[in-house]
């Protein structure tokens, strides 16, 4: 998902340092055609990159709804249905609008085991993301506030520390 200020992947790679020299390449020769055009310098994104491996299909649908719901967070849109370069249209079986990321989409097996068909697939995913989006379980990853100098303190949903 393209954001302002950031851009999320969900990819399967065969190998996790494939995805590393692609983002490396991608980054690079686009901050150099861009500098180059702007008269600037600097490097393309803020933040370095982060290479997270998901391990199990819960992983996976919060991940998704995670990305999905970073948007209707940043104030960019009401729904994540309005997000151009989301896949929650896809997901969620909505079709129409203007051209979304469905060239590069390959849903994920967790979202294939929804259900037998794509309208199936569709409803259940949709009613999964409300209950998610009820929950935000993301929203309850700093349980306490930090101290000065302290890490961030992660916790699992269920409140029990990550580790």
């Amino acid at each position: 998902m393209q954001m302002d200020n950031h851009v999320h992947l969900l990819v399967t790679a065969r190998e996790h340092r494939q995805l590393a020299r692609f983002v490396q390449r991608f980054a690079q020769t686009y901050a150099q055609f861009r500098n180059k055009r702007r008269n600037a310098t600097g490097k393309l994104f803020e933040e370095r990159y982060k290479c997270i491996p998901i391990a199990t299909e819960r992983q996976m649908a919060i991940t998704t709804a995670y990305i999905e719901l970073n948007p209707v967070r940043a104030g960019i849109c009401n729904s994540p249905r309005d997000y151009r370069w989301s896949t929650f249209r896809l997901h969620s079986g909505f079709e129409g609008g203007e051209p979304t990321v469905a060239s590069l989409w390959t849903p994920s097996s967790w979202y294939l085991s929804l259900g037998t068909d794509p309208s199936e697939r569709a409803q259940t995913y949709l009613d999964w993301f409300e209950h998610y989006r009820a929950r935000d379980e993301w929203s309850e990853v700093y349980r306490d506030p930090p101290r000065a100098g302290d890490r961030k303190r992660f916790e699992t949903p269920d409140r029990r520390k990550a580790t």
